[in-house]
């Protein structure tokens, strides 16, 4: 983040986990200097805020008003530079990974190599095509007919590890791996707006649908990280977590703890096909007519 700031040509100081300086666009907004600064940009998340003016927003809005960009040419502008997401906290776990990992047991690409492209037949009965499987990095264990789901790094898309699943069976390997700090599809997606989904496989039948924009939280338990990873890249997220108790207690904390955080929430209608348990219930028209018809979180009721 400091690399992008420096590019920036802003003048800033690191204090803890924030960094603080004059708002850039204070002038702007106000028609006076900033000259008693009180912008500052969390090092955590990537969020920014003057407290003075009210401008605030996700790093790359910052890049994007000072470079004069639309909103794409800023995100990419931002990830060429590494991205606003937690730059030192990842740099001091992967010092701390270098000194603690046995790398006689580490995982890396090789790990996979055991794996293959999804059979037709059990793409076909999770509605998704091979070919969008193999675009979202999905796999499968041929010797134990299982769903290979990898997990990995936001930032470096290193892999942590991956999940094994089918109708009788799941594991994560290795156990304990941090899942909730990063999301499925961050590295595929193609669309301006999040669709936030639990399980990856949902993603890959978006994907088939035409919705490029699919990401996977692996479960209802959708973590502040995540959320943080989401706006670094998102302005929008239709939130579409599973249709049941869990992803409506998982819905409301995200309207009660996210709305007015830098990224317009809205919700999966469901109403569209109410028995559905979660996108890979619905068929291709019932899930676009579902997105198409997503609300804001002022109108959500769960």
């Amino acid at each position: 983040m400091t690399a992008c700031l420096d590019t920036l040509e802003l003048d800033y100081k690191v204090q803890g986990d924030e960094i603080h300086m004059p708002c850039p666009m204070h002038e702007a907004r106000t028609g006076k200097k900033d000259a008693h600064p009180s912008f500052s940009i969390n090092f955590d998340e990537g969020y920014f805020n003057c407290f003075s003016c009210g401008y605030r927003g996700a790093f790359w809005v910052l890049v994007r008003d000072v470079l004069d960009l639309d909103a794409s040419e800023a995100k990419n502008w931002v990830r060429k530079r590494g991205g606003a997401e937690r730059v030192r906290k990842y740099l001091e776990k992967k010092k701390q990974r270098a000194e603690q990992v046995d790398t006689t047991k580490q995982i890396n690409e090789a790990s996979l190599a055991l794996y293959t492209t999804p059979p037709l037949s059990a793409c076909a009965e999770r509605f998704f095509l091979p070919e969008d499987a193999e675009t979202c990095g999905v796999l499968w264990d041929p010797a134990r007919d299982m769903w290979i789901i990898p997990v990995r790094d936001p930032d470096t898309g290193m892999l942590w590890g991956w999940q094994e699943k089918n109708e009788r069976y799941f594991r994560n390997r290795p156990p304990g791996m941090a899942k909730s700090k990063t999301l499925f599809g961050l590295h595929t997606y193609d669309d301006d707006v999040a669709v936030l989904v639990e399980s990856p496989l949902d993603v890959v039948r978006l994907w088939t649908c035409g919705i490029r924009g699919g990401l996977a939280s692996y479960g209802a338990g959708v973590s502040d990280a995540q959320m943080s990873l989401i706006r670094d890249h998102f302005d929008t997220v239709i939130v579409a977590l599973d249709n049941d108790d869990a992803g409506a207690k998982a819905c409301q904390r995200l309207k009660d703890e996210w709305t007015g955080r830098g990224l317009t929430l809205k919700f999966l209608d469901y109403s569209v096909a109410p028995h559905a348990k979660d996108p890979g219930d619905m068929n291709a028209d019932q899930i676009k007519a579902a997105v198409r018809g997503a609300y804001s979180s002022i109108l959500a009721r769960f």
